[in-house]
Parts: structure tokens; C-alpha cells; sequence
């Protein structure tokens, strides 16, 4: 969302399905928005025969950009983690900047944080072109296999201790790439697996009770 300070002593990147949202919405999104696309392409992800950054896109630009809309109007209605609000102020009374980064678009992304915007350094995700019959989707943070590249982003903040929040196998590369993990479901497993440390969470006041205490 243009350019950005990138020069603090510490910044916390944040997920945005299922982490800061309590369900996986973008998931949703698509299950009833493409019904059909998700039932073909999302046991193709789920399995790895294609990427992320191939099997989204196929997913999306199969619904009609004039139900655009309702896809937003879906978000504004998302359930948030309990404590997220008490969290940004733990932030605020830190001066520690929050980074959202999101395989989803960043126009619902924003469709459920509007009302904390002016709280959040930055949120990263993919676009969407709504001028044509169907929606087109471009990221300019696409590499590798992932619509948006979650380690690229934190090395633009060079030498900052970079604290990790995130629930999902996709949040697995940048928690590899974070000084300090906060995970949960999937995530956490993933992180046992490879004995890597994290402190477990299930709501924001768990991360913001840590944050109090530790840093």
C-alpha cells in the first residue's frame, strides 16, 4: 500500500485468515462465491499438485466481478480472534508496527479491518480488477509458489527483530524466517514437526500477555 517506513527495531508480521479472523474466510469465500472451481482445484492445493499462486487465481476468475459486492459485504461481517483490539493497543503503548500479510485480496482484507486501518503499518496481499466480466487477480508479490511471498516482505525490514503470528501451513515460510513464532493449528504442527520453538496461542490476549511480560 505504497511506500512504507521499514526501519524499526521491531515488527510484527500477522496472518490474516484464521489468525486474526476466527475462521478461514477466504476459504469460504471461494467454497460458495466458485463451487464448482473449489471442489476441482482446492484437493489439487490441499495435495500440492499445483501452487497457490496458480490454483487461486483459477479459483477466482471464475466468479462474475458484479458479485464483488457481496464478497466484501461477507467480510465486513467476519468474526475477529477475540482480543484483537487490546492487542493493537499493546502495540500502540509499545511502538511496535503491525504488518498484515494475506494470500487473499487485499479489498477484503480491508473490507474487515477498515475500522482498525489507521492502526496497522501495512497490509499485503494480493489485487483484484474488477473493470471486466469476471475478476482478474495480480500480485506484485508473487514469487516462488505463493501468490504473495511472505518471506520477501519481511527482509524489506532488514536488521528488525521480526515476531511472527500465524495458524496455517502457508504461514510456515515466514515463521522460518521470524526471531520469534506465536502459532496455532496447523502452523504449530507443522513447527513441532521440525522442533522449531513458538509460543502457542489461541487469542490475541495470549500474545499480548507474552508481549507485556517478555519484551
Amino acid at each position: 500500500m505504497g511506500n512504507v517506513k521499514t526501519d524499526f527495531k521491531t515488527v510484527i508480521f500477522s496472518d490474516f485468515d484464521g489468525t486474526i479472523t476466527e475462521e478461514e474466510t477466504f476459504s469460504l469465500l471461494m467454497k460458495e462465491f466458485a463451487p464448482e472451481a473449489s471442489a476441482r482445484m482446492v484437493p489439487r492445493l490441499l495435495s500440492g499438485e499445483i501452487s497457490l499462486r496458480e490454483g487461486v487465481p483459477a479459483v477466482l476468475e471464475t466468479i462474475p466481478s458484479a458479485l464483488f459486492p457481496a464478497m466484501e459485504e461477507r467480510m465486513r461481517r467476519a468474526r475477529l480472534r477475540e482480543g484483537f483490539e487490546p492487542f493493537l493497543d499493546t502495540l500502540s503503548r509499545r511502538g511496535i508496527p503491525l504488518v498484515v500479510l494475506s494470500g487473499s485480496l487485499e479489498l477484503l482484507v480491508m473490507a474487515t479491518l477498515a475500522p482498525y486501518r489507521d492502526r496497522i503499518l501495512r497490509v499485503v496481499s494480493a489485487d483484484v480488477d474488477l473493470s471486466g466480466e469476471f475478476l482478474r487477480v495480480t500480485s506484485p508479490h508473487a514469487d516462488r509458489d505463493e501468490l504473495v511471498y511472505k518471506p520477501g516482505v519481511l527482509e524489506e525490514y532488514g536488521k528488525a527483530k521480526k515476531i511472527v503470528i500465524g495458524d496455517s501451513v502457508t504461514d510456515f515460510s515466514m515463521a522460518r524466517a521470524g526471531d520469534l513464532v506465536f502459532a496455532r493449528s496447523i502452523l504449530a504442527r507443522k513447527l513441532d514437526e521440525e522442533s522449531r520453538k513458538y509460543v502457542k496461542f489461541e487469542t490475541f490476549f495470549d500474545i499480548s500477555n507474552f508481549l507485556e511480560s517478555f519484551l
